[in-house]
């Protein structure tokens, strides 16, 4: 089953997540590149009014076509208890391209169905399977049983 993995990360977490499905998927992974600066804390700012306000943003074009793959796995941190608005960005451009997607977020708590239930409903599919990591798990490393979880629930 040919994968992408296409994230959003200001921090890091989703990024060493993303790139760890990607090894272990063996599949093909892309960044999704916002033009608007969210770095430090008026971007952290930014990002949280941003999201609430369900706004999009303008993105870089993406690399890789999602209607090439037959999984897509899409990665998003919660921000403000939404979706990130580069991630929102992402599906309400690509939604149609879509095949089978698979959702997952990393968060500071643990609400992530919340996330799950706007990224299924914003790209029209149901998800295959989902994960949330918690920035904490990310810190201490006690991640690794999830994405096992994860994988395992993929139509591979």
């Amino acid at each position: 089953m040919k994968t992408l993995i296409v994230y959003y990360s200001r921090s890091g977490h989703t990024a060493k997540i993303a790139q760890e499905l990607a090894d272990a998927l063996e599949g093909d992974i892309e960044e999704i590149i916002d033009t608007k600066n969210r770095s430090g804390i008026i971007g952290w700012l930014r990002s949280g009014r941003d999201a609430m306000n369900q706004s999009l943003t303008l993105l870089k074009d993406p690399v890789n076509d999602p209607a090439d793959y037959d999984l897509l796995v899409i990665g998003t941190p919660i921000w403000a208890s939404h979706v990130s608005t580069p991630v929102r960005t992402y599906i309400h451009q690509n939604q149609e391209k879509f095949n089978q997607v698979a959702f997952f977020c990393t968060a500071g708590g643990d609400n992530f169905t919340g996330t799950f239930n706007d990224m299924g409903k914003l790209s029209g599919k149901s998800p295959v399977a989902t994960l949330g990591v918690r920035g904490k798990e990310i810190k201490n490393g006690t991640y690794g049983s999830k994405i096992e979880e994860f994988i395992k629930a993929l139509p591979m």
